[in-house]
Order: C-alpha cells, then sequence, then structure tokens
C-alpha cells in the first residue's frame, strides 16, 4: 500500500507536468471525474472485498491513462513522453494483473491472464526500463526545444 501511495504521487506529478503543458481545465476535471468512477466501481466489485490497496490501485490506474491522454493531446512538445507512458501502462498491467491473481480473482491456469503473468521471463521489466529511459529522455527533448 505505500509504495502505491508513492506511486500514485508520481502520477499526480507527472498530472502536473501534463496541465502545465495542456493547461486545459477539461483534462483536470475528466482526471478527478475518473479517479472518483475508478474508486466507485472498485467498491462496487469487490463490495465487502475493497481494500485501500485495490482502491488506490484503480485510481492510480486512471490517473495514468489520463497521463497518457494529456501526452498525447500535447505531443507536439514531446514525441516520445506519450509512448513512455504507454510503455509504463504495460508494466503495470502485468504487474496489476500479478497481484489481482494473488487474491482478488482466479486466474485460471492455461488462460491468457495466467500465460501472460507466467511467461517465463519479467515481462514488466520488458515494459518499466524503456518507460523510464524514455520519460527522462522526454524531458531533455523538451529541454532542448527550448534552447
Amino acid at each position: 500500500l505505500k509504495g502505491m501511495i508513492f506511486f500514485m504521487a508520481a502520477q499526480l506529478v507527472y498530472g502536473l507536468r501534463a496541465h502545465l503543458l495542456n493547461r486545459n481545465k477539461l483534462l483536470i476535471i475528466l482526471r478527478a471525474v475518473l479517479s472518483v468512477i475508478g474508486a466507485v466501481i472498485t467498491v462496487a466489485i469487490l463490495k465487502k472485498n475493497t481494500d485501500a490497496l485495490s482502491v488506490i490501485s484503480v485510481v492510480y490506474y486512471a490517473n495514468l491513462v489520463m497521463n497518457i491522454i494529456c501526452a498525447f493531446c500535447h505531443m507536439r512538445s514531446s514525441y516520445i513522453l506519450p509512448f513512455a507512458f504507454l510503455m509504463f501502462l504495460g508494466c503495470d498491467t502485468v504487474i496489476g494483473l500479478n497481484v489481482m491473481g494473488e487474491g482478488y480473482i482466479n486466474i485460471t491456469e492455461g488462460s491468457l491472464v495466467y500465460n501472460i503473468i507466467h511467461c517465463g521471463f519479467n515481462l514488466a521489466w520488458v515494459f518499466y526500463l524503456p518507460s523510464q529511459v524514455m520519460i527522462a529522455l522526454s524531458g531533455k527533448e523538451k529541454f532542448r526545444r527550448l534552447v
């Protein structure tokens, strides 16, 4: 849970960066609405099995999706950032599927989800490492455009 809170903080900082690029209040409202809807849907689906980790994870994911949307909306400022966030989404999807199989949903052996999370290597790192490199490079890319 503590890790997800820090990851959520990171997504909010990325969201602030996106806002500074876009300056679009509608996207901030949409971010808040998606976060609330995600939390409500989580409670509606999990009912009494809802915990803080499940709620913060869904809100985190909603913010990551909003960061992807914002990055694509302002792609002329950074061509790399939208793809960095897509790679981040791939990483977090793999991790999320793995965690969901440890107590939230039943993942049967041989299913597509099972094969993804048990593919024989750490698939999350295939997405995570490039995402972090691209996020760092996107800052450099923006700096170059200003000089």
